[in-house]
């Protein structure tokens, strides 16, 4: 550990942001596997036509808001950045 108390701040907040990813990730594959769960039982158009359509633009904000967010992330990722070993890729 460093004396430097800038540098323990940061590396404290470099922890908590990795926790918070961390959760994120978790509850983002929790909605992933419901998604799959309709996706399974329904086909767009059905969800389109029989679902409710004020539920289904609140969570078509969500996923895009999600979506908008993680883009503007992915810009300042190095290219030659790989996806690590532990977490799984996403589904189609």
């Amino acid at each position: 550990m460093s004396n430097n108390p800038d540098v323990e701040s940061r590396h404290f907040e470099n922890w908590k942001l990795d926790g918070d990813l961390r959760d994120a990730y978790v509850e983002l594959l929790g909605a992933q596997c419901a998604i799959d769960r309709v996706k399974s039982r329904y086909s767009p158009e059905t969800v389109a036509v029989n679902g409710g359509p004020f539920l289904l633009r609140r969570a078509i904000s969500a996923a895009l808001a999600i979506c908008h967010y993680f883009s503007a992330v992915e810009k300042y990722l190095p290219k030659n950045d790989a996806a690590p070993q532990d977490y799984p890729p996403p589904t189609k």
